[in-house]
């Protein structure tokens, strides 16, 4: 005490004070925030998901330079002001955490000191400071891989649940590590968004058309990439114009260093996401997008044929297997934004920036590549140390006179391909390519070179959409283990192929040398095929379709014995023209063969549809008959089978003729112009368990669709039906015929179309469980008198199923359409209130005896649309008017003389 009473005796103390708070984040300056179309749209989802609170941690993620920081201070200041946050915290974790300084960071802006130096202690002390705050917003910038939050010390969740979390990154994937519960997607700027930003920052450019046109050019090489636009202008700012024209062929041309900062700023800054890529097959991948001209489309099978041409994915034993693993490769390129998507389905794109700053990074000499695609180069260029180059890409070029011979030595990828253009190789040309792996001539219309039998370690050879006319060269490459003329025309099949005992892959799927309707008369000769022992994937199409009927010897053609005997084949698309060669029975099953689509007497097929284990059967008038057996090899293929189309098969009555133990892989059935008076009994029921989509058209003796046979189906027997078509059938009497309504629960869409003996589409009971029904149409069904009506057997399953028959509620129903149902009275009977809450479209057309819709107030919640004739409105009948009134808002007048022809 004696201490504390010299003090108060001697001190002065003037004042007495705390440190006062950090200046609030919406103080902070932020630089000039310009919205964008693309910024606006991530800006308005990323503050809808900081206002939904059923999201604490949310992911925003873009390629690098895109603009995620500015956007970050802006969602910060917008937080703090509009959805009253009491704190906002933004600090930058970069790809080289510091985990102290982050916690420091944080705890300042919170105006907490941590003088602790245990990590853990410190992060607890920061989630009790946290957990003082009611309603905290933290962001997390330039995250690269997971960041564990508690020990960092961010309580969220359970924990706190008035804290949120924004991460910022370059990638997709680390959205996903971080659980963030929504990801965002900060986009491209579009062209006039980019013009605009490139004109700010590149200053006056003048009344001049000339430079005004250049300048657009080269805001266009910025490709919407804002670090890229501001630099450029920066850059260019006042120049003069043989400096802007200068800059573009530098930027067309890849040499960005030419250009002041994009190097430093740009390119820098892609090439540190090139470097946190983790695997180098990913890398090579990457790099590979580079090889093509900009704005390409690149086929991801081609990059598959390319790669497992370089050794990538060794450790993986098939092909199927090593696409597969590409595949993700490519997802996680595209989820980094190193990669965009295409267009086309199969193919990926790359932006031209990442294209240019990939280009730098491949050309040096750990990689060698030598990239002169799209330039349309008319000399062949010339490289000052040939051995340095292993990837060289022309793809597009219009040499017209190329070197007697190539001199790379180490060279094992070269892309030749044309468009057009024709590509004129000396003989000796690749002579000196030992090394090469992978030769892609896409677009070749010549005599192959005699000197392309040099190449002995050749892995991968592409021909596609060219022209040869004398293939039996390729007899020769024998290390060859792809082979693709795929769109090509071959006017002789090359029978030195059989000596290609390493291929794994080949595609033959031909053009046609000349118009026609009728097949190409080129066959397979005999014993080539079985020769290829280790093929894995066999791709003919329709350029191959006689095929030999007897046995293996005294043929002039090959048969299908020759396929079924490639074990290790999985992946297999043909075309058989005669019937009778696909059900003889083969000894092998092919256990491997995984995917297929194969036609059998097929000219057209639906395209819809798109499974990776097709089969179609068209057995036409002539060969209507049902074969006498179905081989093992037939049998194998149907257990397998996805998606089915039967064709024209007048002697089929069900479907269980073809198989008692097929279907059970069956998703997709199709059956046209068949004899069948029933698509199947209940008792087959348990070998469609996996069946969701049925189509049944033009059959002229079919009855009904679904027939009980007095089976009694386990309430586990659910089919997975989603959608079922009944079209064009005359006979039709009944769907589904003292079938327990259980089973088909899932479905979701039904169209029912000139069935003229049908007179109801189900009972009440059906209309009960069809709880995921979306879409229902019937169409020119004449003898139609109601929608639902009761069977004698109702008052049974009314019981089974507690149906109470006061109200039938189809509660996902979002589309109705009648159309052409002359003597249609009614939509259920006896008359029950219909519930239609998701309702959305309805539409009545030619339905003159039909007065009342028994609709519900529910039924009008969502309904926008509604049409009709008008005076056919005017005349039905309402028990309340106001659902009358509330159904005028959306009403929309038909035209019959019009719309009576859509009926087909």
């Amino acid at each position: 005490m004696g201490v504390v009473r010299e003090v108060q005796k001697h001190g002065t103390f003037s004042s007495i004070s705390h440190l006062g708070p950090p200046p609030s984040i919406d103080q902070t300056p932020a630089g000039y925030f310009e919205v964008f179309e693309s910024t606006k749209i991530a800006l308005t989802q990323v503050m809808a998901a900081l206002d939904n609170n059923e999201l604490d941690i949310i992911g925003v993620f873009g390629i690098g330079g895109i603009g995620k920081t500015t956007l970050m201070m802006e969602v910060a200041k917008q937080a703090k002001r509009e959805l009253n946050f009491d704190e906002v915290v933004m600090t930058t974790v970069s790809h080289k955490l510091q985990l102290e300084k982050l916690q420091m960071e944080i705890a300042e802006q919170l105006g907490l000191k941590l003088r602790e130096r245990s990590l853990p202690v410190r992060a607890l002390r920061l989630a009790t400071r946290l957990k003082l705050v009611k309603k905290v917003l933290i962001i997390l910038d330039d995250v690269w891989e997971r960041l564990e939050l508690i020990q960092v010390g961010i309580p969220h969740g359970a924990e706190h649940c008035g804290c949120k979390i924004v991460v910022t990154t370059r990638s997709l994937d680390v959205c996903n590590e971080m659980d963030c519960k929504s990801s965002i997607n900060v986009k491209v700027l579009n062209a006039d968004d980019s013009w605009k930003l490139f004109k700010r920052f590149a200053g006056n450019i003048g009344e001049s058309p000339t430079l005004h046109t250049v300048a657009k050019e080269v805001a266009q090489e910025g490709g919407g990439l804002p670090i890229a636009l501001v630099t450029l202008g920066r850059a260019l700012r006042n120049k003069e114009p043989h400096r802007w024209s200068q800059a573009l062929r530098a930027l067309r041309t890849s040499k960005h260093e030419e250009i002041k900062g994009m190097n430093e700023k740009v390119f820098s800054c892609i090439k540190l996401s090139f470097d946190y890529i983790q695997s180098e097959e990913a890398k090579l991948c990457f790099l590979y997008c580079s090889l093509f001209p900009e704005d390409y489309d690149i086929s991801v099978e081609n990059l598959v044929m390319y790669l497992v041409a370089e050794g990538l994915f060794r450790n993986l034993e098939t092909l199927d297997e090593r696409r597969t693993r590409l595949h993700a490769i490519i997802d996680s390129l595209k989820g980094s934004c190193l990669l965009l998507c295409s267009d086309i389905e199969g193919y990926v794109k790359m932006h031209d920036v990442i294209r240019d700053a990939a280009i730098t990074i491949a050309s040096s000499d750990l990689y060698g590549f030598m990239i002169k695609a799209g330039l349309e180069l008319r000399y062949f260029p010339k490289v000052e140390n040939p051995t340095t180059v292993k990837r060289f890409s022309l793809i597009n070029s219009k040499v017209y006179k190329y070197p007697d011979q190539l001199e790379y030595s180490e060279l094992c990828a070269l892309l030749m391909q044309v468009d057009g253009y024709f590509l004129n190789i000396p003989n000796d040309f690749f002579a000196g390519l030992k090394a090469l792996k992978v030769l892609d001539l896409n677009g070749y219309s010549s005599i192959l070179p005699t000197s392309i039998k040099c190449l002995t370690n050749l892995r991968t050879l592409c021909i596609q959409g060219g022209s040869l006319k004398e293939a039996s060269i390729l007899g020769e490459l024998t290390n060859l283990e792809i082979l693709s003329l795929k769109e090509s025309t071959l006017d002789v099949f090359p029978v030195e192929i059989r000596r290609l005992t390493n291929l794994r892959v080949l595609d033959l799927r031909l053009r046609r040398s000349r118009l026609s309707l009728q097949y190409d008369d080129v066959t397979v000769p005999p014993n080539v095929l079985s020769s290829l022992s280790q093929l894995e994937e066999m791709y003919l199409g329709k350029s191959f379709t006689r095929w030999e009927v007897e046995g293996l010897s005294g043929r002039s053609f090959a048969n299908l014995a020759e396929v079924a005997c490639l074990d290790h084949l999985t992946t297999l698309e043909i075309h058989i023209r005669d019937c009778n060669c696909f059900f003889v029975d083969f000894v092998n099953p092919q256990q491997n063969l995984m995917n297929f689509k194969i036609e059998v007497n097929a000219i057209t097929y639906d395209r819809e549809a798109s499974k990776t284990r097709r089969l179609i059967v068209n057995m036409h008038d002539d060969n209507g008959g049902l074969p006498k057996s179905v081989g093992s090899w037939a049998k194998a293929l149907l257990k397998r089978t996805e998606q089915l189309h039967l064709q024209n098969w007048k002697d089929l009555r069900n479907v269980e003729q073809l198989s008692a133990e097929a279907f059970t892989c069956l998703a997709w059935l199709y059956i046209f112009n068949c004899g069948v008076n029933i698509i199947c009994s209940s008792a087959f029921f348990k070998n469609l368990v996996c069946l969701e989509n049925l189509t049944v058209k033009s059959c002229s003796e079919c009855e009904v669709v679904f027939l009980s046979d007095n089976h009694t189906i386990k309430k586990s027997v659910v089919l997975c039906l989603k959608s079922v078509s009944f079209r064009d059938l005359p006979k039709l009497n009944s769907i589904w015929k003292g079938i327990d309504p259980y089973v088909f629960q899932n479905l979701e869409y039904i169209a029912v179309v000139k069935c003229p003996k049908l007179l109801k589409l189900f009972t009440p009971m059906y209309a009960e469980l069809l709880k995921r029904l979306v879409h229902l149409e019937t169409y020119s069904c004449e003898g139609m008198v109601t929608i639902m009506s009761n069977d004698d057997d109702d008052q049974l399953l009314a019981f089974s199923q507690g149906f109470d028959g006061n109200k039938i509620l189809f509660p996902q129903l979002e589309i109705l359409i009648l159309s052409d149902l002359r003597n249609l009275t009614s939509l259920i009977q006896p008359k029950i209130l219909l519930d239609f809450p998701s309702l959305e479209w309805l539409r009545v057309e030619l339905c003159p005896k039909l007065k009342q819709l028994p609709f519900g107030f529910q039924s009008l919640s969502k309904l926008s649309k509604f049409e009709a004739d008008r005076t056919w409105f005017e005349g039905l009948e309402f028990q309340d008017e106001t659902i009358k009134i509330c159904m005028e808002d959306c009403f929309e007048e038909l035209h019959f003389e019009e719309d009576c022809n859509k009926t087909n």
